[in-house]
């Protein structure tokens, strides 16, 4: 049981917070408990995450990205199935399960990838997963990828979008995009807003790493859904001077007046996610695309929240809540009876500059270097400490 300064229902309160078997049984004034110091919020949900291994474990595994997250106050990530190999099959989607149930820090989520070789068998392979797992989504589904076997026509998305549950879509039309660096040059802001036209036109998606205020007003005349990244909002093409040859990540780094416009309008999007996505150094300087973010994320948010440039509400909307309402994400989300126990505790005193020498990410770098940050002194997944244990508690759904 934990007692202190929490958000509930839209504001802060002075409570106690009773768990029982890791979940939420009662909240209220007189519930007493452990005086936590800091401010308790719920812990965040990264929708969106690249935790490579396989034949990219060189860069990143289950186990360091889900430490990564851990630190950064996140209980449950969603991870992405473009890896080599892809996870487009039952027995290759096993297989990944079965690793992150032993390596995994936090709660974790697998999306099924849409390829151009399961097209044809796509309902069948769901129903597979389905039988032993919770599928959160197909995709992240691209629409152009130099991997002609993962760039998926507007037509095939026609095709596979009826009677699937929730599909997930990386939007730039590859009429618009080519290769270079920086590679804002050469993708196109057309490529995000044509494809998101596009794509409106057959149905209704959740559309990943949103970066251009065209494309929310289109998202927002409609019944889709989308996320937005840290640096989209943070980052802009300014920033080459100081990230040179790290720039690229898809979609690009945009002006610095429309990054500002996405900050400005954070109340409008649906979801914070990171996009995490790292790629060594050596692989930066060849033009890889893909910036790391799960550790960094949530507490470069906490840090404009208590500057005032984005609202807590807007913040445990974006982080928590809509996640797990958009995907489904039973007894996650806001802290509520009745949800599982996951909390970061943050000391808003705490304000430090990010530190890459500090982080976990397999990496070794982020685009963040010197951006204020509060970490979590603690985080809880079903009532259990987990920071200062390291202690590999996550579940696979």
């Amino acid at each position: 049981m934990l007692r202190g300064k929490f958000f509930y229902k839209g504001r802060f309160v002075e409570a106690g917070i009773r768990v029982e078997d890791g979940v939420i049984t009662e909240i209220g004034k007189l519930v007493e408990g452990r005086k936590v110091r800091g401010v308790i919020l719920p812990a965040g949900i990264d929708v969106h995450v690249h935790f490579r291994d396989f034949r990219e474990k060189q860069k990143e595994t289950i186990e360091t990205g889900s430490l990564s997250a851990v630190y950064g106050g996140i209980c449950l990530v969603i991870d992405q199935p473009n890896t080599i190999p892809p996870i487009d099959n039952f027995e290759i989607y096993d297989e990944r399960m079965k690793i992150a149930r032993k390596k995994c820090y936090v709660d974790y989520a697998l999306n099924l990838a849409l390829t151009n070789k399961n097209i044809g068998k796509i309902n069948q392979v769901i129903r597979k997963v389905k039988r032993k797992y919770f599928l959160p989504a197909i995709g992240e589904v691209f629409l152009q990828h130099k991997d002609r076997n993962f760039e998926i026509s507007y037509e095939s998305l026609k095709f596979v979008s009826k009677g699937i549950h929730k599909i997930t879509v990386h939007a730039e039309d590859p009429e618009f995009v080519t290769d270079g660096i920086p590679n804002f040059v050469f993708r196109k802001r057309e490529a995000e807003i044509t494809a998101v036209k596009k794509c409106l036109a057959i149905s209704n998606f959740h559309f990943c790493h949103i970066s251009t205020r065209d494309a929310v007003k289109l998202i927002l005349n409609s019944n889709s859904t989308f996320e937005v990244t840290p640096h989209h909002l943070l980052l802009s093409v300014e920033n080459f001077k100081d990230l040179g040859e790290f720039v690229n990540v898809n979609p690009p780094l945009r002006s610095r007046e429309e990054s500002f416009w996405m900050l400005k309008n954070f109340s409008l999007a649906d979801v914070l996610a990171s996009d995490h996505a790292p790629h060594l150094i050596d692989e930066k300087a060849n033009g890889a695309p893909g910036f790391p973010g799960v550790e960094t994320m949530y507490p470069m948010f906490v840090a404009l929240a208590l500057k005032g440039i984005i609202s807590f509400k807007d913040l445990v909307e974006k982080i928590s809540k809509n996640p797990a309402r958009i995907f489904n994400l039973r007894g996650y989300g806001e802290i509520e009876v009745g949800n599982f126990a996951n909390f970061a505790v943050f000391d808003f005193k705490a304000i430090e500059k990010i530190d890459e020498s500090k982080l976990h990410s397999k990496c070794g770098w982020t685009p963040f270097k010197g951006f204020e940050a509060i970490f979590p002194r603690e985080v809880y997944i079903r009532g259990i400490e987990v920071l200062k244990t390291e202690e590999k508690v996550g579940k696979v759904l």
